[in-house]
């Protein structure tokens, strides 16, 4: 069947047991008492930090081998943007003697910046089941992620949009902005979907890539653009994605240790439960010298949702041949939507903050909602999915609120520009893979 608004890829996934509409009472005591130990956390003082100006006058760039150990130090591994409005110590420090620091109205902010349209219960709950329901290290995960969110921008990256981040690091080195633009479209990654579990996918072409081609905070700053700006698409019950690596024409020159790593890390420590499949497709035998390298970094979790595919046929289990580009299923003029679209520059974002009638309804939104949130966390019965209802229809308003001031906050994309996100008029998200038989899909109340 191809895929389409009506197939069984997209809507029809069944609450998985610990999800939204899927609770038992005990999770939703531990769900009410982690927003709880969240308002406290917002309430802190902390300490004020005010960052100094950094600027980089061009420098040519070093050759750094695969595996190599170069000067951490030198002017090729400096990061310019990233680290530099917050204090070093908030994430050098360990977690129980940073956290204090943090001023609770930062973490507050960037809490909500990483909820996004999504249904808040939906995120805090994603803690919960990485760390098994286990209400302190839960807990120390979820602060430890905003505390890595605030030291990498994660805001400010959203904010900027892809070429208002361009300027901004033209402005720290010159060309800097322009290599994460040329790496951004240089084809070796690509938005589509979905897969048979109705999830959107990221094609990763890895024989494009090349470790000497960027600096390693470009290749940061890249992938996590990627995954914010997906994440606009979740739509409940679909919350997780799936990455198809495509290895065909793999060398030892394609590969970066330094970004796995990086990638393992984010999906296993600061978007935990939002991997839901990765494939690996056609990796040549020299890859599986690098592959015992990298299994040692992996979450036991982790690693159940990695499979190898050695052909589209064996893909094809995982990803209807009606999703896959061409590239690897062999159709030369098949292309991804976003491959396929060319467009201009889109508008850069900024980081100035919004002033809009939108804007502050949002805000007015997410004060209401902590209010109700807190009256709901401080009452006593855990009756699980019983009044699940009308916790649904506050994430409901929050989720329409947020969407309508979502072009105020978030810069423009490539994505929105080729039509696979689409804000409507009247504020209805459309989700659009473009693949063969999908039906653009109105994912605006799917919270």
């Amino acid at each position: 069947m191809s895929p389409s608004a009506t197939s069984s890829t997209t809507n029809t996934t069944e609450p998985l047991p610990g999800h939204i509409g899927h609770l038992t009472a005990k999770e939703t005591g531990m769900l009410k008492e982690l927003w709880l130990r969240l308002f406290e956390l917002f309430k802190q003082k902390g300490t004020e930090f005010n960052p100094e100006s950094k600027k980089e006058d061009a420098a040519p760039a070093k050759k750094g081998g695969w595996f190599s150990k170069k000067d951490a130090g030198s002017n090729t591994n400096k990061e310019l943007f990233i680290g530099t409005t917050t204090d070093p110590s908030w994430l050098s420090l360990p977690l129980d003697k940073a956290l204090p620091l943090v001023p609770g109205e930062k973490l507050q902010s960037t809490f909500w910046s990483m909820v996004a349209t999504d249904n808040p219960d939906a995120v805090v709950l994603r803690f919960l089941r990485a760390r098994k329901w286990d209400l302190d290290a839960a807990f120390n995960m979820l602060a430890n992620t905003l505390r890595w969110r605030l030291v990498m921008r994660l805001d400010d990256i959203v904010a900027l949009g892809e070429n208002g981040l361009r300027d901004e690091l033209n402005k720290l080195k010159p060309e800097l902005g322009n290599c994460f633009v040329t790496q951004l479209n240089s084809g070796k990654a690509y938005l589509g979907g979905p897969d048979k579990a109705g999830r959107g996918i990221c094609f990763i072409n890895v024989n494009l890539h090349h470790k000497e081609d960027q600096p390693s905070e470009i290749i940061k700053l890249l992938t996590m653009y990627i995954m914010e700006t997906s994440r606009f698409v979740v739509h409940q019950p679909v919350e997780s994605a799936c990455i198809v690596f495509n290895m065909d024409g793999f060398t030892l020159k394609n590969m970066d240790f330094d970004f796995v790593k990086f990638l393992v890390t984010c999906f296993e420590a600061y978007y935990p439960e939002t991997l839901g499949s990765c494939l690996i497709h056609k990796a040549p035998w020299v890859f599986s010298t690098v592959w015992n390298l990298i299994t040692p970094l992996l979450d036991p979790v982790v690693a159940t949702k990695i499979h190898f595919t050695k052909d589209v046929k064996e893909l094809s289990n995982y990803v209807d041949m009606s999703a896959l580009p061409g590239n690897i299923t062999g159709e030369k003029d098949k292309k991804t939507l976003d491959e396929a679209v060319k467009i201009d520059p889109v508008a850069p974002g900024t980081l100035a903050k919004p002033t809009t009638a939108a804007y502050q309804n949002y805000q007015d939104m997410i004060k209401g909602y902590s209010f109700e949130t807190l009256e709901w966390a401080k009452t006593k019965t855990n009756d699980g999915d019983n009044g699940q209802d009308d916790r649904r229809e506050l994430a409901r308003q929050y989720r329409i609120a947020r969407l309508k001031a979502e072009l105020d906050i978030r810069g423009p994309t490539s994505y929105q520009a080729k039509g696979l996100i689409t804000v409507t008029e009247d504020y209805r998200v459309l989700l659009n893979y473009g693949s063969d038989g999908w039906v653009p899909l109105d994912i605006t109340e799917m919270v």
